[in-house]
């Protein structure tokens, strides 16, 4: 990341409003399947195959707090991102050499309930945690607003809304110096 463009850091913590996004609907999925004319062992079966898949789902989406998932993170205006990971030094201060360096896409979806921050690693591949290995994949980070204090949230918005890539200014520039002179 560069020095000069503005970036907010946060740090994550554990969200009750996801416990309820998650567990609700998997209940309610549950309860139903048993209104199906199967046999109670089939229904069993289904059953434990939705919670395997809501386990896998939770860890997926939600990696905070677990080893090897993200504890905090650093976006700058220039969608450049820094992610820190559990067992790293980023609970106070950022480390630039501990935090994993990544792009964050267009395909974030930003809105006042959630935040789904979509984004491609850019570290070299020795510098890599093991699980974000992941070279030309896009990954996804799901964000509700009650895992950060009210103001990084909000500036955390700010940033995705309004921020560009290094290159987007001087792209819409150069036309208009091209036409003048």
């Amino acid at each position: 990341m560069k020095k000069d463009v503005p970036r907010h850091h946060v740090v994550l913590r554990r969200s009750r409003r996801a416990v309820v996004w998650f567990a609700a609907p998997t209940v309610a999925t549950a309860l139903l399947l048993w209104a199906l004319p199967w046999p109670w062992w089939a229904l069993l079966l289904a059953d434990l195959a939705l919670a395997a898949w809501a386990y896998w789902a939770w860890r997926r989406l939600m990696p905070h707090g677990r080893p090897g998932g993200v504890e905090a993170l650093t976006l700058s205006a220039d969608r450049q991102l820094r992610l820190y990971f559990v067992g790293a030094t980023a609970t106070s201060a950022p480390m630039p050499e501990d935090g994993l360096s990544a792009r964050v896409l267009d395909d974030t979806c930003l809105n006042d309930a959630f935040l789904t921050l979509v984004w491609r690693n850019e570290s070299p591949p020795d510098k890599t945690p093991h699980r974000q290995r992941r070279w030309r994949r896009s990954q996804t980070l799901f964000l509700l607003p009650d895992m950060m204090p009210a103001d990084d949230w909000r500036c955390l918005r700010v940033l995705l809304q309004h921020g560009r890539e290094a290159g987007q200014e001087s792209e819409a520039k150069a036309p208009e110096t091209a036409s003048g002179g």
